[in-house]
This record gives structure tokens, sequence and C-alpha cells, in this order.
């Protein structure tokens, strides 16, 4: 792509500059522009690779089709790290583990919606399906504690850095 881009760069600029030379101004911002077409594309493609890294929404598409009318989806983290949820989940999910650091919504009423895992560990035993999202490193902490008291473990899915954990099938 590296090769494409420079390629086109100095080719459309020299067309340009061909264009200045016969003072053909129009001609010469649409080579220019033609000359930007292969970066856009390039960094349109890089987006598109790098989302799953940055945004929880193919888990929340994945969890839409599955959530029941009293199934529960807990976050493990920041609501910052994980506001993609706000806009593509469907319904209200819970946060646990949220940095104590967290300044921006240190100010804010949170207490509503912030668990701790000793709750979750609760939820976990109703009959009522919860599906944790944690990210992959923190994914033996989660195993650990759950095999420990329940036994019960599912990894439904993976996406991108993250995992996301049902207390049923």
């Amino acid at each position: 792509m590296f090769a494409i881009i420079g390629l086109s760069l100095i080719t459309f600029s020299l067309l340009a500059i061909y264009f200045i030379s016969t003072r053909r101004p129009k001609l010469a911002c649409t080579a220019l522009a033609a000359a930007m077409i292969p970066t856009g594309l390039s960094m349109i493609d890089g987006v598109a690779r790098m989302a799953p890294r940055f945004s929880l929404a193919e888990a929340a598409r994945f969890l839409n089709a599955r959530l029941g009318e009293k199934d529960e989806v807990i976050y493990e983290g920041s609501l910052d790290a994980g506001s993609s949820l706000i806009f593509y989940l469907n319904r209200r999910f819970y946060l646990v583990n949220q940095p104590r650091d967290d300044e921006m919504h240190a100010a804010s009423n949170t207490a509503d919606v912030v668990l701790g895992e000793n709750l979750i560990l609760k939820k976990w035993g109703d009959p009522d399906a919860v599906y944790l999202i944690v990210e992959q490193e923190r994914l033996a902490h989660w195993e650990n504690l759950l095999t420990q008291r329940f036994h019960i473990y599912h990894q439904v899915t993976a996406c991108g850095p993250y995992v996301v954990l049902s207390n049923q099938l």
C-alpha cells in the first residue's frame, strides 16, 4: 500500500505541476485531490481493521440476539472504555471493577450501575443468564473466581481483546 500511495502522490503531483504551468488550476486541484484517494482508502482500511480493539459493537450485537427479558450484562472496566455499549447494546448494563482514579465519573451518580465482584458472584448463581464482558488479560482472574465457587463457566465468544462469559450455555 505504501508503494501505491507513494506512486500516486508523485504521479499526480507531477501532473498537477504540469496543469499549473499550462494555466489550468481546476485540473491541477483535481489531480491533487485524486492523489489523496489511495491515502484515504488506506486510512479507512486501517480504521476497519482496528475497530474491534476500540469498540464493543461486535459484542453488543452478539448479546442483543441472545438476551432475554431478565438477562443481565456486566462490563468490567471504566465507563469510558465501555461507552460503545451505551450505543450498541439495547438495554442497561452494569460495571464492575471501575477504576478508582476515574475522575471524569467520580462526581456523577454511577453508584446504581457499579457492582462489586461479590454481587456478581451472587448473580452468577441465579437462574437468569448473566453475561460478563472482560478483557482477555483478565480472563484467568474471572475463570479462577467463578470455577472455585460454581464450576459454571462458559466463554461464549471473543470480540477483539474482549471475551464474553456466561453462566449458561
